[in-house]
């Protein structure tokens, strides 16, 4: 499967909004019906209601279904890589737990703004096929290249010493802390009446991480 960017939406009929406008909101419609309903689940007819558009002005940006969907991805994906490339430059100057603090925290807060992301991720991966291959190629493995190379950094420049587990465990653990909260936002305010998306909740959360991570990097 080629990535959204290199297939050039099919133009069809006269839009309604301008074109940049439209295809972001349509792309960002479409990400919340994916994450929601799965692909199979999510229609045209949904993401058009979604984003307030007619349905025809979907299909003038975007081809497919196929098509909207690894824009919709490639989208979310490219937001969360920058805000993360622009958290870690804020980082290098300061004590080693204030690193940990911020990152942990940091980490929360894009887990809870960017729950569809995480809930297509899941679901596609656990099916298999070309959907699944392209979250790997294009998301998943540079996620983990970018946790490995913030990690180590953390490492490096404050802890020389070895971690207390191999980085490979350390990654899904701390991936799976950050995300799993907001995929079960719904069990959680059953089970327990917290909401995940309220601030004192997403600061507590990034709090236990802070935990979790200086267990693994601090060394007593």
């Amino acid at each position: 499967m080629k990535p959204a960017e290199t297939l050039p939406p099919r133009r069809r009929g006269r839009p309604v909004k301008s074109d940049v406008d439209a295809s972001v909101v349509i792309r960002q419609a479409a990400l919340k019906a994916f994450g929601r309903s799965g692909f199979q689940g999510a229609s045209i007819v949904e993401i058009a209601q979604l984003a307030g558009v007619a349905k025809p002005l979907v299909h003038y940006h975007y081809a497919s279904k196929d098509v909207l969907w690894e824009a919709a991805v490639t989208g979310a994906v490219a937001d969360l890589m920058a805000e993360l490339a622009n958290f870690q430059q804020r980082l290098s100057a300061l004590p080693l737990k204030e690193v940990l603090q911020q990152t942990a925290r940091q980490l929360v807060v894009f887990a809870s703004r960017h729950p569809e992301l995480v809930h297509i991720v899941v679901d596609e991966t656990a099916k298999g096929g070309p959907r699944a291959q392209w979250i790997q190629e294009h998301f998943l493995r540079p996620s983990y290249d970018v946790a490995k190379h913030l990690l180590n950094g953390i490492a490096r420049m404050h802890n020389p010493a070895a971690p207390s587990l191999p980085i490979e465990h350390i990654v899904p653990i701390v991936l799976g802390v950050m995300n799993f909260a907001f995929m079960d936002a719904e069990v959680i305010h059953k089970a327990y009446g917290v909401d995940v998306y309220s601030d004192a909740y997403i600061e507590r959360h990034g709090d236990a991480l802070f935990h979790i991570m200086s267990g693994f990097l601090v060394k007593t």
